[in-house]
């Protein structure tokens, strides 16, 4: 039990580091370097309609919340801690 606290603790302190230390509001350039892909990859998954959610303040001006996006990953993930 000891050891799933502190798995969870672990946890729940990255995810804060990781808010502290990045944008609240992404580029997709941003994005794709939080999240380790390539920008192809990322509009490949939006085509799929399996992307984060996108804020579109225009056509050509995209940005991704910090939050949707840890969000997004975190439905991915397989297994855990």
């Amino acid at each position: 039990m000891f050891t799933e606290n502190l798995c969870v603790l672990e946890s729940r302190v990255e995810e804060l580091e990781t808010r502290l230390n990045n944008p609240r509001l992404m580029t997709p350039s941003q994005v794709c370097d939080f999240m380790q892909i390539s920008e192809r990859l990322l509009y490949e998954m939006k085509e799929r309609g399996d992307a984060p959610p996108a804020i579109y303040f225009s056509q050509r001006t995209v940005r991704y919340d910090l939050h949707q996006v840890m969000a997004w990953a975190k439905k991915k993930q397989v297994g855990c801690c």
